[in-house]
């Protein structure tokens, strides 16, 4: 075998041997970082709901109503309108109770109501068209025996200056008579006027 020969066989060796145990290299490849964002990531929050709560009143205050005192006597017009009901006092009541001329009594009381109204309702003595029954009867007191006996006076300013009305027993008008007895009264009286032009609107007496 020639020199040449022999370096030919070497190689061929050699280059098999290259291809029967190939050498690898280990590419060791480093694992990339994570990417950093620019911003940090914000945590999400909720927001609560924007529900206002309702309003919360405080106690009402009822505010009680102004009360206007009636007065129980005023004249309008020219025509004296009495409130029996709205008397500052308890009226004076007297039933007729024996004597030669029974009489029922009745009267306010000048000094607390500021006026005075009286009705002297005679029986059996002075005038005879009445005798002390319920119903419907004229005011008149000029004749102890064709009137009734029913006499009424009034005195407008009460114990002031102002004269009573009624003392000439001119008076008319028609009292109805509805109970009137020892233990109280109810009287409407319609039409009263006295002679000097003093004209009273209807109104009810009870006590």
């Amino acid at each position: 075998m020639t020199k040449s020969t022999l370096v030919v066989a070497g190689a061929f060796a050699v280059l098999l041997a290259s291809c029967a145990s190939p050498t690898t290299t280990a590419t060791t490849v480093a694992a990339a970082a994570p990417a950093t964002p620019d911003t940090a990531p914000t945590a999400e929050t909720t927001s609560p709901p924007t529900t206002t709560p309702p309003a919360t009143e405080g106690p009402t205050t009822v505010v009680p109503p102004t009360t206007v005192p009636v007065a129980p006597m005023e004249i309008t017009g020219g025509t004296v309108v009495v409130r029996w009901d709205a008397l500052a006092a308890t009226p004076f009541y007297a039933p007729a109770v024996g004597g030669s001329d029974p009489f029922f009594h009745i009267h306010t009381n000048p000094d607390t109501d500021g006026f005075f109204l009286s009705f002297e309702l005679y029986t059996t003595g002075y005038g005879q068209q009445w005798t002390g029954e319920t119903g419907t009867f004229e005011i008149s007191c000029a004749d102890p025996v064709t009137s009734t006996g029913i006499c009424p006076y009034f005195d407008p300013d009460g114990p002031g200056p102002e004269p009573v009305k009624g003392d000439d027993f001119a008076a008319t008008g028609l009292l109805t008579i509805v109970r009137l007895d020892d233990t109280g009264y109810e009287i409407i009286v319609h039409e009263l006027a006295f002679s000097d032009g003093t004209t009273f609107a209807a109104f009810e007496m009870t006590g």
